[in-house]
C-alpha cells in the first residue's frame, strides 16, 4: 500500500506536484524502466493494435496527393496502417500541435480528405480514419469506443472483447486492472488546454463530448483531472493562475467544463489524487 505523503511544492513556482508517481502504483521500480518497457497509451500503441486486431500494422505510412495522375508534394505519413477485412485502416495521434496551431488543423482537414477521397491519393482508396487524441489512455470505455464502436461503423465489426482490453493494458501499463489505469486527461504536461487556438479548443470540446455520447465517463475522468491540476496550481498562488490550465474566459468551454462530476466514473488513477493506492 503506497501511504498518503504530504503534497510537495515546487520551490520555484510554488505549485505543488503530483502526489504519486505511476510507475509506483504499477509495480515497476523506476520511471525509466516504465518508459522503455510500457508508457501510456502513445509508447505501447502497436502492441494494442496487434492485440486487438491479431495483426502486425505497418508505421509511418506514406500517402501522397494526386492531381492529373502524379504525386504532389511531400507525402502525408500515416502513425499506423493495415488492410483489414478489404477496408483500408489508418490510425493517426493527435499530439499538442493539432490543438494549438491553426495550420497543422487546417493541413489535417486537407489530409482527411485527401485520405477518404480515392481520386485524391496514389494508393486510389478510401482510408478509414482512428484519430487518438493525446490526452486519451486506453480505459474500457475508451477501448470500446475505438474497437468497438468506432470499429463497427468504419470497418463493420467489433474487435473488442475483455480479454483483448486485459491484455492490452497490461501491454501498456504493466496491469491488468481497469481501476489502475492512468486517466484520461491532462495531468503533468504543460501542452494545457489554456495553449489551443480557437479552432483546437472547439475541435477538443467537440471529440469529448462524441465520447460522452455513450461514455460519459471520458469526460469525467478529463475534466476530473483538470480540477486537480488547477488546485495544485492555485493552492498556493494566485487563484487567477487556473489561467496556466484552462482558458478561463471562452463562455462555450466555460459551459463545457462546469458540471457536477459522478464519482462512479471516477476509478482511474490521478496522481494529484489526494487518496491512497494499492499496488499490488
Amino acid at each position: 500500500m503506497i501511504k498518503n505523503q504530504k503534497s510537495q511544492i515546487n520551490p520555484t513556482t510554488n505549485f505543488v506536484n503530483p502526489k504519486y508517481k505511476y510507475h509506483n502504483l504499477v509495480g515497476v521500480k523506476d520511471e525509466k524502466t516504465f518508459k522503455e518497457k510500457y508508457g501510456y497509451i502513445e509508447k505501447g500503441f502497436a502492441k494494442c493494435l496487434k492485440i486487438f486486431f491479431g495483426v502486425d500494422f505497418k508505421t509511418e505510412y506514406n500517402i501522397y496527393n494526386t492531381k492529373n495522375g502524379k504525386n504532389t508534394g511531400s507525402p502525408f505519413k500515416c502513425d499506423f496502417y493495415k488492410c483489414i477485412d478489404n477496408k483500408h485502416i489508418v490510425f493517426e495521434f493527435n499530439g499538442p500541435i493539432h490543438y494549438q496551431i491553426p495550420f497543422k488543423i487546417l493541413t489535417d482537414k486537407r489530409k482527411n480528405s485527401i485520405l477518404k477521397d480515392p481520386s485524391k491519393n496514389n494508393h486510389e482508396v478510401r482510408f478509414e480514419v482512428f484519430k487518438i487524441p493525446y490526452y486519451m489512455q486506453l480505459t474500457k470505455d475508451y477501448a470500446k469506443f475505438l474497437f468497438q464502436d468506432i470499429a463497427l461503423k468504419k470497418i463493420g465489426k467489433s474487435f473488442y472483447s475483455e480479454e483483448k482490453f486485459k491484455s492490452a493494458i497490461k501491454a501498456i501499463y504493466n496491469t491488468d486492472c481497469e481501476e489502475k489505469i492512468f486517466a484520461p486527461g491532462l495531468h503533468n504536461t504543460l501542452e494545457t488546454i489554456a495553449s489551443f487556438c480557437e479552432d483546437g479548443l472547439e475541435r477538443f470540446m467537440k471529440e469529448v463530448d462524441e465520447m460522452a455520447v455513450k461514455y460519459p465517463s471520458i469526460k469525467h475522468q478529463i475534466i476530473k483531472s483538470l480540477e486537480l491540476y488547477i488546485d495544485d496550481v492555485t493552492q498556493h498562488t494566485n487563484p487567477e493562475m487556473k489561467k496556466l490550465i484552462i482558458p478561463v474566459q471562452n463562455e462555450k468551454f466555460s459551459m463545457f467544463y462546469n458540471f457536477k462530476l459522478n464519482e462512479k466514473y471516477l476509478n482511474c488513477i490521478f496522481i494529484r489524487e489526494k487518496k491512497n493506492y494499492d499496488k499490488t
